[in-house]
């Protein structure tokens, strides 16, 4: 252990020339390098630079000092009553220790570890040759190290034991809500370096640390600057979260699935509806606790990846059920239905009763179509028949509804020019489907 003072900032509250208060922290003992005050009670103070944890001080008395025949080797060169104080803000000082009735040529003392910004001998009994004269060859202090923590504090839930420096091992359970947690350490020793989870954090300065879910283990590291260390570890449990993140939905084609009402974590139940060409629906279900399990109609499925499908025929009902990593658990549903047809199984263009060849071909797949007529035609009716009976038929020409006769609907086509004949099919689920056709009469 190293002097803390040496050469250190020294003030006195009285000294004359040239005895100054340097010279009793210069590390030299002679009858010219020592901190001399007329004037009892008297105080010699050093600043060190810093808060330093201390345990043993040491003052060398004039008595030490060889002078010629030893004239000053007694006790009547020995400082009588005198003791060690500390102060953190150089206006109040403590008292650390104390000597009363000294006759050594020299003191050394021990105490308990304590730590202070500044320190001073305090003289209320000088030389025993003079005890209105007071004199100090070396005034020294020695920085005591520790790798002890005085106070651990988590912001959420309970330490588990209760805090004691001697104790290395903590738990903590907080709720799933709970993303971080505010750890507070207080070294014993104020030069020691505290790392939380390896990044420095100052003794007594708040630091937050991100919580997965499950446990966490978050280590805080004491190194005192003699190398001795301590580790805290806290072990805190995040409780599990049983919600779903998201939730997609696609059809066998690969085709994405609205759910109804949009996803979001705090509903349960929703309704989706597939195509009517499709046949079946798949998930990718996401949790916000990646490690909880799901399991889609009571087949595990995995977190993040598409599900096996469900065959959708009249209807189906899908229920995840999520499970945490603290078993909480919770439960979604999809209610799933398949849209009716809106296409057509029949597209016909019909002059005086006689179909046209419609390019191309029709096939109920095709929606858009062309046809060309003479310039003598002034009429086409357009027949039409559904795939779904139960469907809505709306047909436009250049914008205006035509009115559906007996045979279908007459589109007039009395100019030349272009007629753009928009056949809308809506099912009676809602879907819709919208034909085209142009005609062209030259």
């Amino acid at each position: 252990m190293s002097n803390i003072l040496l050469n250190k900032p020294a003030t006195a509250s009285d000294y004359y020339a040239p005895f100054t208060p340097a010279k009793a922290v210069d590390g030299i003992s002679s009858p010219l390098s020592r901190w001399v005050s007329s004037k009892v009670p008297a105080w010699l103070e050093v600043n060190p630079g810093a808060l330093y944890m201390v345990n043993r001080w040491v003052v060398k008395h004039p008595s030490i000092i060889a002078t010629i025949n030893n004239a000053w080797n007694n006790s009547n060169y020995a400082n009588v009553d005198y003791k060690l104080q500390g102060s953190n803000d150089n206006n109040s000082w403590y008292d650390i220790d104390g000597v009363t009735n000294n006759s050594s040529v020299y003191t050394d003392r021990q105490f308990a570890p304590i730590a202070y910004q500044y320190f001073r001998v305090y003289v209320t009994k000088g030389l025993r040759c003079n005890t209105q004269t007071t004199s100090i060859a070396e005034f020294e202090l020695y920085q005591a190290y520790s790798s002890q923590l005085t106070n651990l504090t988590i912001s959420a839930g309970t330490l588990t034991p209760a805090f004691t420096p001697t104790i290395l091992t903590y738990t903590d359970t907080v709720g799933p809500d709970v993303a971080s947690v505010i750890i507070t350490p207080t070294a014993l020793d104020p030069q020691a370096i505290i790392k939380i989870n390896n990044l420095v954090s100052p003794s007594g300065q708040p630091k937050s640390v991100t919580l997965n879910y499950g446990v966490n283990n978050i280590v805080v590291n004491v190194t005192a600057g003699d190398g001795s260390q301590n580790n805290y570890t806290i072990a805190v449990t995040r409780a599990g979260n049983a919600d779903l993140k998201s939730l997609v939905a696609q059809d066998n084609r690969a085709a994405i699935v609205p759910l109804n009402p949009a996803f979001d974590k705090g509903i349960i139940n929703y309704n989706a509806k597939i195509d009517y060409d499709a046949s079946a629906i798949a998930y990718i279900p996401t949790t916000d606790d990646p490690l909880a399990t799901i399991k889609l109609d009571g087949t595990s499925t995995p977190n993040g990846s598409i599900s096996g499908a469900s065959v959708v025929g009249t209807g189906i009902t899908n229920v995840f059920e999520v499970t945490s990593t603290s078993e909480n658990k919770k439960s979604y549903s999809v209610a799933v239905s398949k849209n009716t047809s809106a296409y057509l199984t029949n597209l016909q263009a019909l002059i005086s009763g006689v179909a046209q060849p419609l390019t191309p071909v029709f096939g109920r797949n095709t929606l858009a179509y062309t046809l060309s007529i003479a310039n003598t035609v002034n009429g086409v009716v357009v027949a039409v028949t559904p795939e779904d009976a139960n469907a809505t038929v709306v047909v436009t020409s250049n914008g205006t509804v035509v009115t559906k006769g007996s045979s279908g609907y007459a589109v007039k086509t009395s100019t030349s020019g272009t007629y753009n004949v928009v056949v809308q099919v809506t099912s009676t689920s809602n879907d819709v489907k919208n034909y085209t056709l142009t005609i062209t009469k030259n």
